[in-house]
This record gives C-alpha cells, structure tokens and sequence, in this order.
C-alpha cells in the first residue's frame, strides 16, 4: 500500500535554468543533487523543496534522450501573494498562462503559470 506522497519530477531540457527560475524566482531551495552516469539512463537531478512543507520537486534532465514536450503534468502550488508570486515568475523568465480567478465555490482564487520551459505551475490563493 501507498504510505505517503514522495514527490513530483518534471523532465527538463536545461536544469540549470530551471533550477534558477525555481530557487531565484519562485523561493524554492535544493535539498541536493543527484548524477546517474550509467549508459541508457544518465541524468542530472536537483531536487527541490518546496517552502516549509517538505513537499520535493524534483528536476531531472536525462542527458542520453531527448526532453519530452511540456504538459506531462500540472504542480500545484499553495501561495499567499497571487500578485507577488506572478511578479517574481515572470521577472524569473515564466509566463502567465491563465491570469487570476475568483472561484468562490472553492473560496479560491486560481492562476496558471509556465516556467521557462513552458511547464505549467497552478497557483492557489485562499479568497479573503
């Protein structure tokens, strides 16, 4: 049985730009970094953790295969500062995707950014 979630891990194609738009942009910080040189599977891993939580996400550029195309998943993010977080992504070099929503059924309001790569992060803000 499935004791606890582990992580997400998002394939990139340049992990040590990504690894600056989400340290320097978005405040994430490397917990450590990991190299797999072994023929058919080397690979560049940072993997990251995400504020207090504990949450990793972890980038993974394979360097023996090419990087898929971006939308092999959505990261959902839990934010404060709707305003502050898009600010700091787009000046990271992201982009707004889907500009901010009231969903009040939810009591959210709800944004979709890409990172560099064009990888999609969902932000989440409590309304009110």
């Amino acid at each position: 049985m499935i004791k606890a979630y582990a992580f997400t891990k998002i394939i990139v194609a340049d992990l040590a730009a990504m690894e600056r738009f989400y340290c320097d942009g978005l405040g994430l910080r490397v917990q450590t970094r990991i190299a797999v040189d072994k023929p058919g599977y080397a690979l560049r891993e940072t993997v990251l953790v995400v504020g207090e939580s504990g949450t990793l996400l972890n980038l993974v550029q394979y360097l023996d295969r090419p990087c898929p195309p971006p939308g092999e998943a959505v990261v959902g993010l839990s934010i404060d500062d709707m305003s502050a977080v898009i600010a700091a992504a787009t000046e990271a070099g992201g982009s707004v995707v889907t500009p901010p929503v009231d969903i009040p059924d939810h009591q959210l309001k709800v944004a979709y950014i890409a990172d560099p790569e064009g990888h999609l992060l969902e932000l989440l803000q409590p309304l009110g």
